[in-house]
């Protein structure tokens, strides 16, 4: 005779699915970060191909360097593995992750609009014409 299997009860320090789903969105953002540089290097030959390598702004020479994207990715990248690590409360890993969240993708933004802002000024001097 078979004895019936007791149902999978979550324990109340896991992560449901809606926080794991956070957890994969938030590490998206950090691999997003650590591949920018090969993004950036096709934006440093189109910025010298304008002429415009030699007056870029201050944020889009740090988005276009090699190392400020990846650095971006690890202040993301800590607090998710702090989140992730299952021997803290629930509501303190869920703030680390929302944490990671917010700050892997206000970096990711921020180094799409520091790679177009000389686009931005050139616009802005064609439109002022």
């Amino acid at each position: 005779m078979r004895t019936p299997v007791p149902p999978v009860v979550e324990s109340p320090q896991s992560f449901t699915i809606l926080d794991w789903i956070g957890a994969l969105v938030t590490g998206g953002s950090v691999f997003g970060l650590v591949g920018f540089p090969l993004v950036g290097s096709t934006y440093v030959g189109m910025y010298e191909d304008f002429g415009a390598s030699a007056s870029l702004p201050l944020l889009t020479r740090l988005v276009i360097s090699g190392w400020f994207p990846p650095l971006l990715a690890a202040t993301a990248a800590a607090p998710l593995a702090l989140g992730l690590r299952p021997s803290r409360p629930l509501a303190q890993r869920r703030l680390w992750v929302v944490g990671a969240f917010l700050l892997g993708w206000g970096a990711l933004g921020l180094c799409v609009v520091g790679l177009y802002l000389p686009i931005f000024a050139l616009a802005g001097a064609v439109g002022a014409e």
